[in-house]
Formats: C-alpha cells, sequence, structure tokens
C-alpha cells in the first residue's frame, strides 16, 4: 500500500489539528459563519491554506461552564465531540487538501442535560455535510 494512501486512513487527531492560538480563534469568532443542529453549534470559516501549516482542518471543541458546572461531565461530552469527528473527517478532509483551502472549526455543546455518544455523532455527521458541499 503506498505511503500517501496509508497516511490518509490515519484517525489520530494531532496537535497540529487542533485549533488553539489566540489570534485563530478571534479571526473565527470575528469573521466565522454559525450553523446548529441541536445540541451542538458550529462556527467555521473556510481560508486559504497558510503557509506554516500543515493541516487543512484545525477545530476545537467547547463545552460552557454556565451549563455544566462539573469538569468532569464537560470533558465526557468534549470527548464524544472529538471523538465523533475524529471518525467522520475524512471526506471533508480529503477534499479540502484537493482545493487547497483550510477550514477552522469550533464545536459549542449547548444543551444543559448530558446526550449519549450516538446523538451526539448524528449530529455532528449532520454538521460536516454541508461543509462538505460548499467546497
Amino acid at each position: 500500500m503506498p505511503f500517501f494512501i496509508f497516511d490518509s486512513m490515519r484517525l489520530g487527531f494531532k496537535k497540529e489539528e487542533r485549533l488553539y492560538k489566540r489570534d485563530e480563534f478571534s479571526i473565527l469568532f470575528k469573521h466565522g459563519k454559525k450553523s446548529s443542529a441541536y445540541p451542538i453549534r458550529l462556527i467555521y470559516l473556510f481560508r486559504e491554506f497558510q503557509e506554516g501549516d500543515t493541516t487543512p482542518i484545525k477545530c476545537a471543541f467547547s463545552v460552557p461552564k454556565r451549563n455544566h458546572k462539573k469538569a468532569v461531565d464537560r470533558n465526557l461530552l468534549k470527548r464524544r465531540m472529538r471523538e465523533a469527528y475524529r471518525l467522520n473527517r475524512m471526506e471533508l478532509k480529503e477534499k479540502l487538501i484537493k482545493s487547497e483551502k483550510q477550514l477552522l472549526l469550533t464545536f459549542v455543546y449547548t444543551a444543559k442535560d448530558l446526550k449519549n455518544y450516538e446523538e451526539i455523532e448524528g449530529k455532528i455527521i449532520l454538521l460536516l455535510q454541508p461543509l462538505q458541499e460548499a467546497i
């Protein structure tokens, strides 16, 4: 199997794929578009591929402390969102590589109760489909 095919099938979530820089967050929240599928809100921004970046998608996950007081619950929900995204992002990633664009994403969990993994995964898939069509 050629290396580039094997490399595209990897499902890890590396640090360079995480959105963590303050200036990238400010650009995303200032110019980004919003989409929602309860209980998740997606904020996203397409931009030209930046010179220093090595990945077509940068992503962050957020669970407001206002809705979930216990860190255990916030971490559980972020883990569920991260896993659902990680397993369902490959088609979007491949299309972005072909189009030479970059996508900044933030998933925000808005519900006040804990949803199970299957429900979260279904909503994340629902939010990712229009992004694939928009490329």
